[in-house]
């Protein structure tokens, strides 16, 4: 994957801010399976998008924007036959960079060619975000790893991370976590935060809003995978699952 972000320089698209109607074209290079896209933020370029169309069934993007707000929630996704699409929320570093990958819509592969992609900061006090109970993470590789979570009370103005599990083993099953045994006040916006024992931590793309207390009858758990190894691993969301 580092290698394709390096061939985002010849990405030559002008994409347009949210809510505008100018139709553009994606960027291909000759039959390759790769668009390249700018992404914007009020109109101006930030960064770019990649999305992988190599596997129909299940196209991937990579979305790296800079120059943002630092330490804020930002919502992402593109626009497309002129309707608005949501890929999902993260929240930027402190040096204001957005990076995130994710799947793409096969049904929204055929509008590629005029799709424009943005970012947008979810304003203070505002957005609404899927309420949790905690968190569940299957470990699917050799390795350990812990569930900890980036979190926020002040709706995505500034982040911090909390305590982690054990370590959670595949043989093990699944690990489970509920945030306020990590240190995490209730209500607060929350993202995983996966730690892998001697390799590389990943975060996920989706903020949730923690609560202590089941919703309805249920308590909901965001569950996720972590596949590979220590050193090369991939975090994939797996939804809301009870």
């Amino acid at each position: 994957m580092n290698k394709l972000l390096l061939l985002v320089v010849v990405c030559v698209l002008s994409v347009s801010a949210v809510g505008a109607t100018a139709t553009v074209s994606a960027t291909q290079i000759g039959h390759s399976p790769f668009y390249y896209f700018d992404v914007t933020n009020n109109g101006k370029a930030v960064g770019y998008v990649v999305v992988n169309t190599a596997d129909p069934k299940t196209p991937t993007y990579v979305l790296v924007a800079h120059g943002l707000t630092p330490n804020t929630t930002y919502t992402f996704g593109y626009n497309a036959s002129g309707e608005v699409h949501t890929l999902g929320s993260t929240y930027t570093t402190a040096t204001g960079a957005l990076v995130t990958s994710g799947t793409f819509p096969a049904a929204d592969v055929k509008d590629l060619q005029s799709a424009q992609f943005w970012v947008t900061a979810v304003a203070t006090g505002t957005g609404s975000y899927p309420q949790i109970y905690g968190f569940t993470l299957y470990v699917d590789g050799p390795f350990a790893a812990a569930i900890a979570c980036d979190y926020s009370t002040d709706n995505g103005v500034t982040w911090h991370q909390s305590d982690r599990t054990g370590w959670i083993w595949e043989y093990l099953g699944p690990g489970r976590a509920r945030p306020d045994l990590l240190g995490v006040p209730d209500g607060a916006l929350v993202v995983i935060h996966v730690l892998v024992q001697n390799g590389i931590a990943k975060k996920g793309s989706e903020v949730f809003q923690y609560h202590n207390t089941p919703v309805g009858s249920e308590q909901v758990y965001a569950t996720y995978t972590i596949k590979g190894s220590a050193l090369v691993n991939k975090l994939t969301y797996e939804g809301i699952l009870y």
